[in-house]
């Protein structure tokens, strides 16, 4: 039996999800005023009298003076904001769904495995997904959706993959919640995508102010779910029970995270790294069945983005 690895791209695309949730963002999308600008008088100088020009104000209407003023303080106000991209943050983590979301924008994500759980040897597999983020999670309630494709490896048919579902809400400063159905509709004989509902929340910790100070962040996740979250015994039996997942991302220097977590049938650990300052792209490299599940530790990586 072959299980992929899914890695979704939610704490990868900050610039999507409106989340850096560990570098604690704030929304810098600026709105751009609308400017008419009508000169009524312009003024030369030549040596020291000035030759006055007056237009003919019968074509325009006249200036509104606390319209101007208006108009040069959204300017102001734009000018003092950093339109620098913003890097990726790293992951919260590995494999697990967590308790934040992507509210806007789209994002995408590519994981590959060097071995399959119980495959042949050497029988490496990947696997591509993409999504898009609706709503606002702060004030109400954020929705994703999106698509993860199983088509390389294992003379998979082209589009072959499942849809996934998640709706998410921030309750608090660094704490979020969310429920998800992963491969609510698959596509394709040959598809072993699970069918999984979980329900999950993340708690960040400051555990010091600067986020540039070595570890400066603590998330901690926790979910409850079926399907891919099941135990080994629990899958090889058939039963459909819930079973526990959870993990802990630390922020060991801004840009890199270490990430340890239990899958539900497996210990996995690695990194996750955002490498560029201004390109939101963010790595992950980890290795699962570490301890549990399976028949060997395998190598995992991935690399996500979002817009």
């Amino acid at each position: 039996m072959h299980i992929l690895t899914l890695v979704c791209c939610t704490a990868v695309l900050l610039p999507v999800s409106g989340l850096n949730a560990l570098a604690n963002p704030v929304d810098e999308s600026p709105q751009q005023p609308s400017v008419s600008l009508t000169k009524e008088r312009t003024t030369k100088s030549i040596g020291s009298s000035p030759i006055v020009a007056q237009t003919d104000n019968s074509w325009t209407e006249p200036v509104d003076s606390s319209e101007v003023e208006k108009v040069k303080s959204q300017l102001q106000n734009i000018r003092s904001r950093n339109f620098t991209p913003s890097r990726g943050a790293p992951a919260l983590t590995i494999a697990n769904p967590y308790g934040f979301g992507a509210d806007r924008g789209f994002y995408s994500s590519l994981s590959y495995q060097t071995d399959t759980r119980f495959g042949n040897e050497s029988d490496g597999d990947a696997t591509m997904g993409f999504g898009a983020g609706f709503g606002d999670a702060k004030k109400a309630v954020g929705a994703e959706l999106s698509y993860t494709l199983a088509s390389f490896g294992n003379n998979r048919d082209f589009g072959t993959g499942g849809f996934n579902a998640k709706l998410h809400r921030q309750i608090g400063e660094g704490w979020g919640a969310a429920i998800g159905w992963n491969s609510f509709l698959s596509i394709g004989d040959e598809n072993d995508l699970d069918d999984s509902l979980y329900l999950v929340t993340t708690k960040i910790f400051k555990t010091r102010e600067n986020l540039n100070s070595p570890f400066s962040r603590v998330a901690g996740t926790v979910g409850v779910g079926n399907g891919q979250f099941r135990t080994q015994d629990a899958l090889e039996n058939g039963d459909d029970g819930f079973n526990v997942f959870a993990g802990l991302a630390f922020r060991v220097a801004q840009p890199v995270s270490f990430l340890t977590e239990w899958t539900g049938q497996d210990l996995a650990m690695g990194l996750s790294v955002s490498p560029f300052r201004t390109v939101p792209l963010t790595v992950n490299l980890g290795v699962r069945d570490i301890t549990g599940a399976g028949d060997g530790a395998r190598f995992v990586a991935g690399i996500g983005t979002g817009f």
